[in-house]
């Protein structure tokens, strides 16, 4: 692995940048970026990540090449190259994060007012370090998860969903309940049948029965969040309601007699 060399050859190569000042950037102390380069310690993933995406390149560039022998103009080729012929989703995608005093993630919560604010700079880890963060003890050391507020989501009102970062979106499986972050349809919790490796979309299935599926281009989607729990002051309900059932039943009609217009042509 080349992480310590590496992470030396492209501080020094930002205009020669202190250690201090990288230490400012990533939000770790200096003494933890000496302590990377001479490889007597090694970063956590989070921390990893963001040294990835501050030197915009891929944490597998980090770890497993030898930047210094490539050199800064094959650095920039490569990470061209590999960002042309990357699907979709595979594990070369860098997440912003932010991390506390000790170096532990944090988990940022998007409220319904900072929607639209988040599809836009979800990336920009000065937007995440204004968002409210929170600590869960009841989730893994190992995961990155994200709160969301999600509006029509199944859950009870004001829910709050939390949600484990997916790396690679080819590996979802059918049915995989997801918050998912899109361009067009702002941030929402559905069911996802995975046709990316095929057909480059996935079909997007509401956990009710009030609303119709429908497909999406992987392309449209920014982020992919498999549910992992939910907080909530609400006591959930047994059943399904009268008007959801009205509404389902209502569309299946809608279906039924285009589905009949079809076959009398």
């Amino acid at each position: 692995m080349f992480l310590s060399k590496n992470l030396k050859f492209l501080r020094e190569s930002n205009s020669r940048q202190s250690q201090e000042a990288l230490a400012n950037a990533l939000g770790v102390t200096r003494s933890a970026i000496s302590s990377y380069e001479d490889g007597r310690a090694e970063p956590k993933l989070v921390v990893m990540n963001r040294i990835a995406n501050y030197f915009n390149i891929t944490l597998d560039q980090l770890l497993n090449s030898d930047l210094a022998r490539i050199g800064s103009d094959g650095i920039v080729d490569m990470t061209k190259e590999m960002r042309k012929i990357a699907h979709v989703g595979q594990s070369g995608r860098v997440l912003t994060v932010t991390i506390d005093k000790n170096n532990n993630q944090n988990v940022e919560f998007v409220t319904s007012r900072s929607a639209l604010g988040y599809i836009q700079s979800y990336d920009n880890a000065d937007f995440l370090r204004d968002l409210p963060k929170y600590t869960l003890p009841f989730l893994s050391e190992n995961k990155t998860y994200r709160a969301f507020e999600v509006q029509d989501s199944g859950l009870p009102a004001n829910a709050v969903v939390i949600g484990e970062y997916v790396q690679d979106w080819g590996t979802l499986k059918d049915d995989t309940i997801c918050v998912v972050v899109s361009k067009t349809k702002a941030i929402i919790l559905k069911k996802i049948f995975n046709k990316i490796n095929e057909k480059g979309t996935v079909t997007l299935k509401s956990t009710g029965i009030s609303h119709a599926p429908f497909d999406m281009n992987a392309d449209d989607i920014v982020e992919i969040w498999r549910f992992a729990s939910y907080i909530s002051r609400d006591f959930p309900e047994d059943s399904t309601s009268v008007p959801e059932l009205r509404t389902a039943f209502s569309r299946l009609e809608d279906e039924v007699r285009d589905l009949k217009m079809k076959y009398e042509k």
